[in-house]
């Protein structure tokens, strides 16, 4: 399974150490395994390879569905509808249709990481979260109930609304 792993590190840009804290690597080797079949896979491993483990420099159009699949499996734990020519290729007898792997898929996801968010009514950020900024977000000036800034002095304050007036 690190082997896995480590493929996906190239094809997500997160490090290993945050794809096993998924908790759902084996399940996707598992589940790229089944969609596609050991030979293919293999063969998919072997041409990474080739290409120095840089995904963008593979030139078999299986090999990039795979991989592109492999991607779209840890962000959205959906596996993709592979291209029509690829389904084809492999010879799959199942149905080349999108499914969520798993309930767990859905909130591991790696999108959610992408902007700090969390997937809605399954996954809680924790009580009063909501109130902080995500992390990198620029600065937001706070307002009282009355629209003023918080943290002025009093006479700024009056200032601003005098000034607001005229």
């Amino acid at each position: 399974m690190d082997g896995f792993v480590d493929v996906s590190v190239g094809l997500t840009g997160f490090d290993s150490f945050d794809l096993h804290a998924t908790g759902v690597a084996a399940l996707y080797l598992e589940t790229a395994l089944d969609q596609v079949g050991t030979e293919a896979f293999e063969r998919f491993l072997d041409e990474l390879d080739a290409a120095g483990g840089d995904p963008g420099r593979l030139e078999g159009e299986t090999s990039r569905d795979i991989a592109r699949a492999i991607t779209h499996l840890w962000y959205l734990g959906v596996w993709p509808q592979l291209a029509r020519s690829v389904h084809t290729a492999l010879g799959r007898e199942k149905a080349n249709v999108p499914f969520t792997v798993s309930p767990e898929a859905y909130t591991e996801g790696l999108v959610w990481r992408t902007f700090h968010g969390h997937p809605a009514g399954a996954k809680a950020p924790g009580f009063g979260t909501w109130s902080d900024p995500p992390p990198g977000a620029p600065p937001v000036p706070r307002v009282t109930a009355a629209g003023r800034p918080v943290g002025k002095p009093e006479e700024d304050r009056e200032e601003e609304f005098q000034g607001d007036i005229s």
